[in-house]
Formats: structure tokens, C-alpha cells, sequence
């Protein structure tokens, strides 16, 4: 639902509660430009325990034409297979979990507890959930526009980017038309999947100054009767990592790195809410220990020499509603790669998006990337397929 549909059904004095309540109840009344809608059945004074379970099936088939011959070539697969509960414990916590099945695992990528008895406007967030970095590390994968998350966040955050830890939220008006909201993060460890030739592992049992942080600030406002507007600043720092060189079994410890980033999404809907256009983009900046490289003293030593640098990278992209079943984007993102030699990596995305029912959704892609001279091009097919609510976290 629009905001300023809601703003028409309801007093005014009660647009911000029901607006921000939806964040954190998975009801989500309102949205901020770009995100996705999220639902459960169970209400907050339910006495008995009558969970939400929902069920997503996330299907592909790819082409890639690729100088590289190992990536050529078709390929069907079963992305992922996600299975979500949630459910209010009692009017002060909502609860919810997500068991996903990927590349022939299963792992609970998120289970977490919402704690709003607060007095005022704050949550607090526990357990196993996604970073609240920017607007689109939130997002599970079969919830974006794109086929993949673009290339500067899988480079500098990773495909997914999630860990045990509490978060604080709070949010605070300004004005009649904006939310300003902030949130502190601190997680037992944040290292991600690289394609780094020395693997990076986080350290074991942390102490307290060796946790993993994170921070957003965010604020969203009408900046017409038609229009949005959301600005964002983001950080995730990483004090305490590990670069390990298996072959030889040595390692660099103590190594730490920080990204910052800086997001904008402007959307604008007509009067029937069914057309519409997203803009936005995401600059990201990494500083710190980005990878090792392997040194050989002579003799059978050897040691892994970190590598301290800076590196940035954007995405931006616009995205077209047609009408309630139809839209049509593109994306480009462009990185400095956090490995040996720094390249860069440019990719363009084009997509289309049909939606049988509100229940199923195909989309169609070309993704074209390049770097260090090496081109690839590929076309998907994405078939996705909600069966019930389907339940996540905050998406702001």
C-alpha cells in the first residue's frame, strides 16, 4: 500500500504508528521506495500460538557465454527453497525464522525475536538475521529485482550478508511528512564468502571489542503528493579476521577492515497505484586489510602477507511499473575488486518482470559483465513461486 493511500484512510495522527508498526510486525502498512511487501496472519493479541508459515520455491534456468569455458553453457537449478515462520509471542515480541534449502544444504538463514515493550519508538532485535546495511543486504535473494545482488555488494558484503547479534532501532518524526530512523548493530562475526585466493575466517570467541558493528542512518519523506524520497547513510566494521593459507597452513590474524556506504531511492506512483517508477543508487566504500597474498621465506616458511588499501564502487538503476503485473528495469554497477590487483568489474543488467498472480512471479534477465578484458554474457529465466506470508525482518 502507498503511504498517501493510507494517509487517506486514516487520521493523521496515527499514520506514523501504523507506518513504522509494520516495520517491525511484518504487517508492512507502508513502504519506502524499493522494497518488498512482507505479511503474517497472527495479530500481536493472539492468545494462542498460530504462527505464519509460508513457503517460497525459486526456480532458474541460465545460458552464459563466457571467454572463461567452464562457466559456458545451460544450466537448470532449484535456487532455493525457503521455508518461513512467524508468529506475535505476545503484544510486547514477534518472532520469525527461515530455513532455506541451497546448493544441496540447509541452514537457518534467519531466526530472530523483535522486542518493541520499550517505551517510544524502539525495537530490539536478537538472534540470527541480515545486516541493516544500505537497501538491498536485507533482502533474501529471491526478494530482489535482479537475478543477483549487484556486483559492489556481493565484492565488498558478500552474496548475503547476515550473524547472530542484537540490533537497537529507534525512529523519530521531522515534520509532518518524514521519518528519521537509526539503528546499531553488534554481531559475534561478519566475515563473508570472497573470491579471494586466501579465504578470510573470523576469530574464535571473540571478545567484546572484537565484535563485528554495524550502523544506518535513514530518513523517508513525501516530497510530493506522488512522490518519495529515502537517503541513507550505512558502516560495517569488521575489528578482528583471519587470512589463512591452507596449503601451507599459516595465517595473518588481527586484520580489520570497515565499509561505508551512501544510498538514495527516489519512487513515484500514480493516483491508481498501479504504475510507477524506481530510481536509486548505492555508493559504497571499503578501507582496511581487502586480502593476503602468500610469501615464501625459503627454507619450507612461509607467511601470508595482508594487503591495506581503499576501494569503491557504486550501483545505480531505474525500474518501470506498467501496471500491477508487469515492470521493467536496468542496473549497472561498477567495483574495485578486493584481490590481487585490484581490477575492475563493470555489470549491466536488463530485466523483465511478469506476474501471473500475486503468487508467482517470471523474470527474465541479460546480465553483461567484464573485467580484466574477460567478458560474460548471460540470460535467465527466474520462475518464483510464494506459497503463504512470507515473513522477514526490517526492510527500511
Amino acid at each position: 500500500m502507498n503511504p498517501r493511500t493510507l494517509s487517506r484512510a486514516v487520521p493523521g495522527r496515527y499514520i506514523l504508528p501504523f507506518l513504522i508498526g509494520g516495520l517491525f510486525a511484518s504487517v508492512s502498512l507502508g513502504q519506502t521506495p524499493g522494497m518488498p511487501q512482507s505479511g503474517s496472519q497472527s495479530t500481536r493479541f493472539d492468545n494462542d500460538f498460530n504462527p505464519a508459515i509460508g513457503m517460497v520455491l525459486d526456480l532458474a534456468g541460465t545460458f552464459v557465454d563466457a571467454e572463461s569455458s567452464a562457466a559456458d553453457g545451460f544450466e537448470l537449478s532449484l535456487r532455493s527453497t525457503e521455508l518461513s515462520f512467524s508468529s506475535w509471542v505476545d503484544p510486547t515480541a514477534w518472532a520469525y525464522a527461515n530455513v532455506v534449502f541451497a546448493k544441496d544444504e540447509i541452514a537457518l538463514e534467519e531466526g530472530a525475536v523483535h522486542y518493541v515493550g520499550f517505551e517510544g519508538n524502539t525495537t530490539l532485535r536478537a538472534g540470527r538475521f541480515f545486516v541493516d546495511f544500505g537497501k538491498q543486504m536485507q533482502a533474501h535473494m529471491h526478494a530482489l529485482r535482479t537475478f543477483d545482488r549487484p556486483a559492489v555488494l556481493r565484492a565488498f558484503l558478500g552474496s548475503e550478508l547476515g550473524g547472530d547479534g542484537m540490533q537497537y532501532d529507534s525512529w523519530t518524526t521531522a515534520g509532518e511528512a518524514t521519518i528519521v530512523r537509526w539503528s546499531l548493530g553488534a554481531f559475534n562475526s561478519l566475515v563473508t564468502e570472497s573470491d579471494a585466493e586466501l579465504p578470510s575466517e573470523s576469530a574464535f570467541r571473540p571478545s567484546l571489542s572484537e565484535l563485528a558493528l554495524t550502523a544506518r542512518l535513514t530518513g523517508y519523506a513525501d516530497v510530493s503528493e506522488s512522490s518519495t524520497l529515502q537517503i541513507g547513510a550505512s558502516m560495517r566494521y569488521l575489528p578482528d579476521f583471519e587470512i589463512h593459507d591452507e596449503a601451507n597452513d599459516v595465517k595473518a590474524i588481527g586484520l580489520s577492515n570497515t565499509v561505508f556506504g551512501l544510498d538514495a531511492t527516489w519512487g513515484w506512483l500514480d493516483d491508481t497505484n498501479t504504475k510507477g517508477w524506481t530510481a536509486g543508487m548505492e555508493w559504497l566504500a571499503m578501507k582496511g586489510d581487502m586480502y593476503g597474498e602468500s610469501l615464501d621465506l625459503g627454507g619450507g616458511n612461509f607467511a601470508v602477507t595482508p594487503i591495506n588499501d581503499s576501494a569503491m564502487g557504486y550501483y545505480v538503476f531505474v525500474d518501470r511499473v506498467m501496471d500491477k503485473s508487469n515492470s521493467a528495469g536496468v542496473q549497472f554497477s561498477s567495483v574495485e575488486l578486493p584481490q590481487a590487483g585490484m581490477p575492475r568489474l563493470g555489470e549491466f543488467d536488463a530485466y523483465f518482470t511478469h506476474k501471473p498472480t500475486e503468487f508467482q512471479r517470471l523474470r527474465y534477465g541479460l546480465t553483461l559483465s567484464e573485467s580484466e578484458g574477460q567478458e560474460e554474457a548471460r540470460l535467465s529465466v527466474q520462475y518464483t513461486l510464494f506459497l503463504g506470508p512470507h515473513a522477514h525482518g526490517v526492510q527500511f
